[in-house]
Formats: structure tokens, C-alpha cells, sequence
């Protein structure tokens, strides 16, 4: 038997506990029959930040990541977060293949799987419908019936999205190691002549913004007002010259997407509660600020275009691209970021 019929791959399932425990239960045999592990922590069983690490490296290796939403949106961590809502945000930065299985009707639900107050349910309806603008979601209402969804749902999930599993070591097959080296250096060999096809076949600089031109960028962020935590969603204005500048040091050496997102987020972070006041005047604070993943990809992709970054040889952990400054760039940078003398000469 083949290696890739010996795949298994592993998924972390996000659900509160224990109200959504049976729910959890019912997905497990459809994801056994089609070679998934299923996985996930209880982060409500002890103190989040505590099991937050091991989570997150759960999610990490994993190939998949599936939500169940019930009528709870979960115990708040310090962000002011729940713990389900922390494990989305880590999975959709790390760029995971996510579906979620929303119920329908939570008010049918019994008293011990609602949320208790107002405020509990409004955090539930707002994360609910960041998820169906966000990932692919389905609606059920009975675990016999999510099950049978399941079923339906888990072999399409795997056809939209190849995963790189795993197999065992005894049936990897003699040799796999040197046949493994071989191929990465082939697949190194024809990134590189492709990225050089691709600085060749750019556009012409002078029809592409630049400098000072501005670019809307949409992120995600909790936004603090009063005494209540609630979910926005954000347009803000910045400058090219500016997106490059928070992104642009970070490449002296090649780097990781994750690390280049997160530089672009603390710098939008900085200015987002100026953002967020026309639709909520009485904020005074804002927190977790998450750019969507549309955004990343305009500002990665018309970096490139102007010529200032391209993608290295080398990749990171996972096997995702890392990426540095050309010559261009690093030369666009100088001129951009260095300080200029103010006194005249």
C-alpha cells in the first residue's frame, strides 16, 4: 500500500465545555472513517493561559481545525476573549483550513447550554457572525443530525483542501528520505526560476501606487467601551511608504509571514482606536487587533509587484514561503525609513 493511502490527518476540534461535549462526540466516528484524528483541549479545565501554548501548538500541526458553536460563546479569558474565540484567531493566522458547525436555534437549547446573561449572548451572536463572513459555516440543530452533516461535510473539506498529513515511519518506504531531499531541492530549483519569470513579467512601476499613495486595509479588533467588550470590524487608511516601512527591516533576512502580519497589526494597533470612534464614540480602548487575511495578501502581493520583496529559497517550520528584501528594496528602504538632516548645508 502506498504512503498516501496510509495518511491519517489530524484536526483540532474548538468547542465550550462541557455543554458541547455530546456535539464533539458526534464528530468523532464520521472523522475516524475518512483518516482524521481528531484533537482539542478543554482550556476551561484549568487556567487558559497555562494550556495556551500546548493549544497552540496542537492547532499548530494540525491539518484541519473545525468549530462547534452552540448557544455558549465560552468562559473569557483576560483578553476578554473566549478561549474558542482565542483558538479561531490563532488557527486563521496560521492560515488553517476552517469550517464550522453553527447551531441553529440555540434558544432550543437546554438552560445549562445558553448563555446566562445578555451580554453572554451577544458575544456569542457577534462571533457567530465574524465565522459566517470569516469560514465556511453549517447550520445544525440535533447531534444525530450533526453527525449525519458531518459525514456529508468532512470528504469535501478534504478535497478543497490537500493536507500534508502523516504516515508512519515503518511505511514510509525505504529511501523516502533521500527521494524527500531530492524533490525539495528540484521544487527549490523551479521557485526560483519562477519568481525570476515573475520579476521579468511585472507591471510597468509607474502604473502601481507608491510612496504616499493610501491603501484601505480591513482588520478585526475588540473594542472597549464603557464596561463592554464587543467585536469590530474595520477599515483604516495607511500610506505604501508605510506598510513597507513596518514590514521592510524584519526582511534584512528572510521572514515569516506570521512575523510580517503581525508587524503590520501592531502598527495599525497604534492608530486603531482613532479608527473605530466614528461607530463607537465612547471607546477607550482597543485590543487583538487581527488583519484580515485579504488585506495581508494586498499588501504582500503589491510589495512584490513594486519590485521590494520576493520570496527566499528557504521556508519556515511548516514548509510556508519566507520572504526578503530584493536589492530594490533594500535600497527603497534607506531612502524611506533613513532620518534626514534638518540642518541645511
Amino acid at each position: 500500500m502506498s504512503a498516501t493511502a496510509n495518511k491519517r490527518f489530524q484536526v483540532f476540534i474548538s468547542a465550550t465545555f462541557p455543554d458541547m461535549q455530546g456535539a464533539r462526540q458526534a464528530l468523532i466516528l464520521p472523522m475516524l472513517e475518512h483518516g482524521l484524528i481528531p484533537t482539542g483541549l478543554d482550556s476551561a479545565a484549568a487556567d487558559g493561559n497555562t494550556l495556551l501554548p500546548v493549544i497552540q501548538k496542537l492547532i499548530e500541526t494540525s491539518d484541519y481545525f473545525i468549530l462547534i458553536v452552540g448557544g455558549r460563546y465560552g468562559t473569557l479569558s483576560p483578553m476578554g476573549l473566549s478561549e474558542i474565540h482565542r483558538e479561531y484567531i490563532f488557527a486563521a493566522t496560521k492560515r488553517k483550513p476552517i469550517i464550522a458547525f453553527i447551531h441553529e436555534n440555540p434558544s432550543a437549547l437546554p438552560e445549562a447550554q445558553r448563555e446566562p446573561t445578555r451580554d453572554g449572548q451577544v458575544r456569542r451572536d457577534d462571533f457567530v457572525r465574524l465565522l459566517e463572513e470569516k469560514v465556511t459555516c453549517y447550520r445544525w440543530s440535533t447531534e444525530a443530525g450533526l453527525n449525519e452533516l458531518a459525514g456529508k461535510v468532512i470528504p469535501h473539506l478534504m478535497r478543497e483542501h490537500h493536507a500534508v498529513g502523516w504516515v508512519r515511519a515503518d511505511q514510509a518506504g525505504e529511501g523516502g528520505g533521500a527521494q524527500a531531499e531530492a524533490l525539495k531541492a528540484r521544487i527549490e530549483l523551479l521557485e526560483k526560476e519562477r519568481e525570476e519569470a515573475l520579476s521579468q513579467a511585472r507591471p510597468p512601476l509607474k502604473t502601481l501606487a507608491r510612496a504616499g499613495d493610501q491603501v484601505a486595509l480591513d482588520y478585526s479588533c475588540n473594542v472597549y467601551e464603557g464596561g463592554d467588550c464587543k467585536l469590530a470590524m474595520v477599515t483604516t487608511k495607511i500610506s505604501w511608504d508605510q506598510a513597507f516601512s513596518c514590514v521592510a527591516p524584519l526582511m534584512l533576512n528572510p521572514a515569516a509571514e506570521p512575523v510580517l502580519q503581525k508587524a503590520l497589526e501592531d502598527f495599525i494597533g497604534r492608530k486603531a482606536l482613532g479608527d473605530v470612534q466614528n461607530d463607537f464614540p465612547r471607546a477607550h480602548a482597543v485590543r487583538n487587533v487581527v488583519l484580515a487575511a485579504h488585506a495581508f495578501n494586498q499588501v504582500k502581493i503589491h510589495l512584490r509587484a513594486l519590485g521590494l520583496i520576493n520570496r527566499s529559497a528557504e521556508k519556515d517550520s511548516r514548509g510556508l514561503p519566507l520572504w526578503q528584501l530584493t536589492a530594490h528594496g533594500d535600497n527603497t528602504m534607506s531612502q524611506v525609513m533613513a532620518v534626514k538632516r534638518t540642518v541645511k548645508l
